[in-house]
């Protein structure tokens, strides 16, 4: 139901802002992803020995789909509000959907530690890609909480670089990591 209010919403705005129309179409595209993901999830997810883990996997999409979808509907609301003159700018909106984009993160972050897989299946040094799975959950919740605590008590105009920093910082440490891991995968092979 909620990408069905979402792809109204991104109707309505076509309708009101025509100058908009490939952001617009390329929402669109991205709404019909989403409800592919939903469709197609239990089918890709398969039957799996471990039903939990299937039911997690198939959960999590869910949720990230619901969650996308919330941020994108805010976002195209308070477009067409602003479009209909009900609001004067659209910064609440930029607000709420960079809160909920940390709170994603955040949420992102904390299940990666725990989705860990069997030892005997990883082909590396287990204790080091467990290692890297609770820096980058770590990396990730922090980032997300710096993420939404910026959009919460900044202003738009220093919140935006504030934050920018905070996504740049979190990725530049998980890809220093991933060169780490590989380069003690390569080494031991």
């Amino acid at each position: 139901m909620l990408l069905v209010v979402t792809a109204a919403l991104a109707v309505v705005c076509w309708y009101l802002q025509p100058g908009r129309a490939v952001a617009t179409t390329t929402t669109l595209l991205v709404l019909a992803g989403m409800a592919a993901a939903l469709a197609l999830g239990p089918r890709l997810a398969g039957r799996s020995a471990d039903e939990a883990a299937r039911r997690h996997a198939i959960d999590t999409v869910r949720g990230s789909v619901v969650l996308a979808a919330l941020m994108l509907a805010i976002s195209l609301g308070a477009r067409s509000a602003v479009a209909l003159g009900a609001l004067d700018r659209a910064d609440g909106a930029t607000q709420v959907t960079m809160v909920l984009a940390g709170a994603f993160l955040v949420f992102t972050g904390n299940s990666m530690p725990k989705a860990l897989k069997p030892l005997s299946t990883l082909q590396c040094d287990p204790a080091a890609v467990q290692a890297f799975q609770r820096l980058s959950g770590w990396t990730w919740v922090l980032a997300g909480l710096g993420l939404s605590i910026s959009w919460l008590v900044l202003p738009a105009e220093v919140a935006q670089p504030v934050s920018l920093t905070f996504m740049a910082a979190a990725i530049l440490v998980v890809l220093t990591q991933v060169v780490r891991l590989r380069r003690t995968h390569r080494k031991e092979a």
